[in-house]
């Protein structure tokens, strides 16, 4: 094939379209949507449109405080800002959409932060600051628990923790009624027992430098005079010893106001604890050293540094995921001299960027020389010896299909195919599956491709009548492509219906990750995705079949991310699924008026959506166990992708999880 400009491939209309019609209606729907999981991005999306005014509508996230109206830059008038700042306000108000106990968060939840800003700006904090704080009677434990159980040690990292026995209950008693009392077992009351407590904490921080403490109110339970809450805490900060974070689940009872007042706090206990202490090195762990090695190309400051938001704002393209900067990068050796290189993907209209690692530890812009700085909206990349000829090529996914490039004796790519495919591809994800000794290519796809038509669609799947949010089964199609290459000749033949992959084919997949977790010897697969039900395709003998249910990995969430490791070193490849972790989905999901209609898988499917990142132990013989509330992963946040790796060299997996959201001019806003 000779050499040719990449053509953008054809949009096809899809007649595949879900059938199914979703029970989730009128309110609740829209509260799930909004509140559960898609309320950054609904944000987003509409930001950009001009749907809501430049400065964020307020959501149940957030404190209630006033906000600007100013007109944002996609213009109107003032009276058009403050009218859709009104309708936002109206959209968003709890107490007059039924919901009490999001009312009740947003009051708990300032009082929080009130009490985090006395943390992070005293060394002490006294009785006279926590009377707008507490209620009569008020009492807790130690909150900074004992005793305390190392479970790891080395030069480096101390990792202690504390978990409450289920049968331990605090008992509103003052300090040293009991000579014999264990530390354990002390009690505070009224304001000066916390404001103990309090201190007891903040001195295990000696010398802290920018302490920053963090609550997350995840659920919410209303009784008779009082309503329960339990959060997430985090204090971090650097001491003179080195870094120390402090993470923590706090059940903390209120008393319950008849008004809008401010609640008070009666009771706090301490559910679990962990302390990690960072200690001081001759050099840091992590060093961000992407300044060093990028800024000399032109392109680092005219390009990367401007950040996706400035991109935003100058371009035509309109599909949704575009807003949400997810252009994908691949690592290989390209030019053979034995340093690893790396391959930029970037949004519609900017040039994808390849870096040549240099001896001296730079890296060069070698893009328009080898030929590859696309202009094309490129979502994921792979550099993989396509041809067996022993360097790398290269794949890149764009919009509508795959760009298959050869490296031309370590100096240039070379153009070889553009294979169609489904039109919103996500990632990719290469293995010999086959076992012919060629590596074979898995397309993920999102949406269909009649979702790309705006006219029909808002970009946003949940959002359409018929979505089934929890178990969406109109997606696009992932693909399969068996390489074929023979003598110079180029070809990558579409087998997916034949080897059986074609089963629970129309979900929207976000990324995919081969392994023989079977450990028989051929190569599995494990795909993730959003909405609903996850697939792991067995391979037997060069068929596939989905066996997510019956092998207990089925996990349905919003799945963005899959990686495979061997974390408890018992021969069997694991896996950890990143998903979304949403507070205020943990706190609607368990009311009793969310869906009180609808049969408990339902309600637990749609709880699930919520609950964050899961491991999957795998037990051999075809079974996996979910451990992930038992391992800590779970909160992961706004999760995309994960990777196990040996941090510290001792022999053990470790896990990286990468999160969080589009970032602003406020590096807050996540």
């Amino acid at each position: 094939m000779k050499d040719e400009p990449i053509r953008e491939p054809p949009f096809e209309a899809s007649d595949r379209r879900g059938q199914q019609a979703s029970k989730i209606g009128g309110f609740t729907r829209g509260v799930l949507l909004a509140l559960s999981l898609g309320c950054l991005a609904w944000g987003g999306y509409s930001w950009f449109h001009g749907r809501l005014p430049r400065a964020t509508a307020p959501t149940s996230e957030q404190t209630g405080e006033a906000h600007s109206d100013e007109v944002g830059a996609a213009g109107g008038s003032s009276s058009d800002a403050m009218l859709r700042q009104a309708v936002g306000d109206e959209l968003d108000d709890p107490d007059k959409d039924g919901w009490p106990t999001e009312a009740f968060a947003q009051r708990a939840k300032k009082q929080l932060l009130r009490l985090a800003g006395m943390l992070e700006q005293a060394r002490t904090v006294s009785a006279g600051q926590l009377e707008p704080l507490t209620a009569d009677g008020f009492h807790c434990a130690p909150l900074l628990p004992g005793p305390l159980s190392t479970v790891w040690q080395d030069d480096l990292l101390h990792v202690q923790r504390h978990r409450r026995s289920a049968s331990s209950e605090v008992v509103a008693e003052p300090v040293g009624t009991s000579s014999k009392a264990e530390e354990r077992d002390k009690t505070y009351t009224d304001t000066s027992g916390l404001a103990t407590a309090l201190n007891e904490l903040l001195a295990s921080f000696p010398a802290a430098q920018g302490l920053r403490c963090e609550f997350k109110i995840f659920r919410v339970e209303p009784g008779e005079d009082e309503v329960t809450t339990t959060q997430y805490v985090s204090c971090s900060a650097k001491t003179g010893h080195g870094m120390m974070e402090q993470h923590a689940t706090w059940v903390i009872r209120w008393s319950h106001p008849d008004s809008a007042d401010a609640p008070r706090l009666r009771q706090v206990v301490v559910d679990d604890f962990e302390m990690v202490r960072l200690q001081e090195h001759e050099a840091p762990l992590f060093s961000d050293c992407t300044e060093a090695i990028l800024a000399a190309n032109a392109g680092y400051s005219e390009q990367l540094l401007r950040g996706l938001n400035h991109w935003l704002q100058r371009s035509q393209q309109r599909r949704f995921f575009f807003r949400l900067g997810t252009p994908g990068i691949a690592v290989g050796d390209v030019d053979g001299d034995g340093l690893d290189d790396v391959y930029l993907c970037q949004e519609d209209g900017l040039p994808n960027k390849l870096f040549i690692h240099q001896r001296d530890g730079t890296a060069v812009d070698a893009s328009s020389e080898w030929g590859v700085d696309w202009l094309h909206d490129s979502r994921s990349a792979l550099l993989v010896d396509w041809d067996n000829d022993g360097d790398q090529d290269l794949a890149v996914a764009i919009l509508g299909g795959v760009v298959l490039a050869m490296n031309d004796n370590n100096q240039r790519f070379v153009l070889r195919d553009v294979i169609e495919t489904n039109d919103d591809i996500m990632s990719l994800a290469a293995a010999d599956y086959d076992a012919d000794g060629d590596v074979d290519l898995y397309v993920c796809s999102y949406f269909p491709g009649a979702s790309l038509d705006l006219s029909k669609s808002s970009q946003i799947p949940a959002t359409s009548a018929d979505f089934v949010y929890h178990d969406a089964n109109n997606g696009g199609r992932n693909v399969l492509l068996r390489n074929d290459i023979h003598q110079g000749i180029w070809k990558f033949t579409d087998v997916t219906k034949e080897v059986g992959l074609d089963q629970n084919n129309t979900r929207f997949s976000f990324a995919a990750a081969w392994e023989d977790y079977d450990n028989d010897g051929d190569q599995d697969l494990y795909v993730a995705n959003d909405y609903g039900r996850d697939n792991l395709y067995r391979q037997d003998n060069g068929h596939f079949m989905d066996v997510g249910s019956q092998a207990g990995a089925e996990d349905a969430a919003a799945g963005m991310g899959i990686t495979w490791g061997d974390f408890n070193r018992d021969g069997w490849m694991d896996a950890h699924v990143s998903n979304m972790w949403s507070s205020a989905g943990g706190r609607i999901t368990y009311q009793p008026q969310f869906h009180g209609g609808v049969n408990g898988e339902v309600k637990r499917r749609l709880q699930r959506m919520a609950r964050g990142n899961t491991l999957l132990r795998n037990g051999g013989h075809g079974s996996f166990q979910d451990v992930s509330a038992s391992a800590g992963v779970e909160m992961g946040r706004w999760a995309w992708g994960s990777l196990f790796f040996d941090m510290n060299n001792d022999g053990w997996e470790d896990l990286i999880v990468a999160n969080g959201f589009i970032t602003g001019e406020d590096p807050a806003d996540l």
